[in-house]
């Protein structure tokens, strides 16, 4: 999910439109980003049914878990990436009709 490091095909629409080789760009990141705050979102998921399922749970445990803030920096995160994927797709739409 980096086109700066990796090759990918070649897309002739994105090839012929003009000056959005950053804007592509800036889409992988908002991509990547997005990602990471899934997996660290699914990753307080997964702890917390691993919690659940354990047998001897503790309250402590749960308090933990439960004042966690960074899971909601995450969901934050990803809330921020998506609106800038979502508008930056629509700048690319619109460059793909010019």
């Amino acid at each position: 999910m980096d086109r700066a490091t990796c090759a990918y095909p070649s897309n002739r629409s994105i090839e012929a439109a003009h000056n959005v080789g950053n804007l592509v760009m800036f889409i992988d990141d908002d991509i990547r980003e997005s990602a990471l705050a899934l997996a660290r979102i699914e990753a307080y998921l997964v702890d917390t049914l691993g919690l659940l399922e354990r047998q001897g749970m503790a309250g402590d445990d749960v308090r933990a878990l439960a004042s966690d803030d960074r899971v909601l920096d995450h969901v934050d995160m990803l809330g921020e990436t998506l609106e800038n994927l979502r508008r930056r797709m629509a700048r690319l739409a619109a460059s793909l009709r010019e």
